[in-house]
């Protein structure tokens, strides 16, 4: 996988619900045409959200689609079984984590402060550009 950069669950339920922030739409454009991919916990989060209407779960099902997906692979699970160890972290958000670190890509997330305490995570807030 080339991707540029893993998505967040909540940047992708932003982006479907078209939030009118030009700044955070470019910069989600953008990963989307640079090649951005999803940890599997993504798409389970995103697809099983309960405010999706018909048409947005299909919407989020077009968007997926069009990106990689990470795996809960062994090497996946061994850098999540790590994260846990050192930090109070919820376990889809230290899959997602774990995926970006092993793929060696910065995460894209509004959830910065969910974050920020992972060694080696580099974080884009698509609110903040940076």
């Amino acid at each position: 996988m080339n991707a540029t950069c893993l998505l967040d669950t909540n940047v992708l339920i932003d982006y479907l619900s078209r939030l009118p922030d030009a700044l955070f739409t470019r910069m989600v454009d953008r990963a989307l045409v640079d090649g951005a991919s999803v940890s599997i916990i993504t798409t389970i989060e995103l697809l099983g959200w309960r405010g999706h209407t018909d048409q947005s779960r299909l919407d989020a099902r077009n968007l997926l689609r069009g990106m990689d997906e990470i795996p809960l692979s062994r090497t996946v699970a061994d850098q999540v079984i790590t994260l846990r160890g050192q930090l109070a972290i919820k376990l889809p958000d230290a899959i997602i984590a774990a995926s970006a670190l092993v793929e060696g890509v910065p995460l894209m997330t509004r959830n910065v402060a969910d974050f920020k305490r992972v060694e080696g995570l580099r974080l884009i807030d698509p609110f903040e550009g940076t």
